[in-house]
C-alpha cells in the first residue's frame, strides 16, 4: 500500500469539506483527459471497475485507476492543496478556492 500523508493545509481543507457535507467522501485518482492524475475529492462517489484503495487521508480513502495499482504500491506522496481561485472541476475543495495535489 502507498504512503500518503497530508500537509496541514489539505489536512484543514478535507476536514472542512467532511464537516459540511453528509455522504460518504472519497478521494479518487485516475487517468482522466481533462486534470490527468489529479486527485479529486468526491461525496457518495461510484468507484470505476477494479480501483484500489492505496491509503487514507484525514480517514478518507484514496483510491487509483488499477492499471496504476502496481506502479503505486510502494510510493511516498504528500497530498496537498494550491490556489486556484477560478477552479471549475468536480472535486469538492474547488469550492474553497483551492484544488488537491500530490507531491513526492
Amino acid at each position: 500500500m502507498a504512503e500518503i500523508e497530508a500537509t496541514e493545509r489539505a489536512s484543514e481543507i478535507l476536514r472542512r469539506v467532511r464537516a459540511e457535507r453528509s455522504g460518504e467522501l472519497t478521494i479518487s485518482i485516475d487517468s482522466g483527459c481533462c486534470d490527468g492524475t489529479a486527485p479529486h475529492l468526491y461525496e457518495d462517489y461510484v468507484l470505476p471497475y477494479g480501483a484500489v484503495e492505496i491509503g487514507r487521508v484525514e480517514g478518507i480513502p484514496v483510491y487509483i485507476a488499477p492499471h496504476f495499482a502496481e506502479a503505486w504500491k510502494d510510493v511516498r506522496a504528500t497530498l496537498d492543496v494550491v490556489d486556484e481561485p477560478a477552479a471549475d472541476a468536480l472535486s469538492l475543495e474547488t469550492a474553497y478556492g483551492v484544488r488537491l495535489v500530490l507531491r513526492e
